[in-house]
């Protein structure tokens, strides 16, 4: 179920006509993918300390980090459970996050790999990060209880498709942080 979310919301965006964009705010879910892009974001910053201390102890750079994400995967559960959102489902909507997010993180260090020079020279520290991972996370949270009606109706992906168009067509991210918005975007409908 999840590729076939992730084909609808995928194609949508591909044949959306740019006319049918609509306005920031128009749609329920245009804040939950605010906040998704918001937590995207900080995948430059989590990539450029990851490379940073990597190359500080000449070793390759891990993005993986299994226990740091059983962290928030738990955290999230019981967030959710307090907002009456089941645990499968937030789980579900936070992997999808979390790898979203490391598909920026990847992208980034094979581009550094290949150009050095556009590597990052002065990266900021996780510790600056965490605390807006954290305060968007609870914000996710808040958005899908929020919207649990939308998210669960058979036009979830063509919803969320017009909000994630309306990203796109702002102009304002890369090939890259699009791919992985897809990715994050698609986690929002249930499996």
């Amino acid at each position: 179920m999840r590729r076939v979310v992730l084909t609808i919301l995928s194609a949508a965006l591909l044949v959306w006509p740019a006319s049918a964009s609509a306005s920031p705010g128009d749609e329920p879910m245009d804040r939950l993918v605010a906040l998704v892009v918001e937590r995207l974001d900080t995948a430059d910053v989590v990539a450029a300390a990851k490379w940073a201390a990597a190359n500080e102890r000449g070793i390759e750079p891990t993005i993986d980090d299994p226990a740091r994400e059983a962290e928030v995967y738990d955290a999230m559960a019981r967030f959710g459970n307090s907002r009456d959102l089941p645990e499968n489902r937030v789980r579900q909507v936070f992997f999808g996050q979390i790898e979203a997010n490391k598909t920026v993180q990847r992208g980034l260090m094979v581009r550094w790999r290949f150009d050095p020079a556009a590597a990052p020279s002065t990266p900021a520290d996780l510790v600056s990060v965490r605390p807006i991972i954290d305060r968007v996370n609870i914000e996710i949270l808040d958005e899908l209880a929020a919207h649990r009606a939308e998210l669960t109706a058979p036009d979830c992906a063509e919803r969320l498709a017009r909000s994630v168009f309306g990203v796109f067509a702002a102009g304002k991210s890369d090939a890259l942080h699009q791919a992985a918005l897809v990715r994050a975007a698609a986690s929002l409908c249930p499996a």
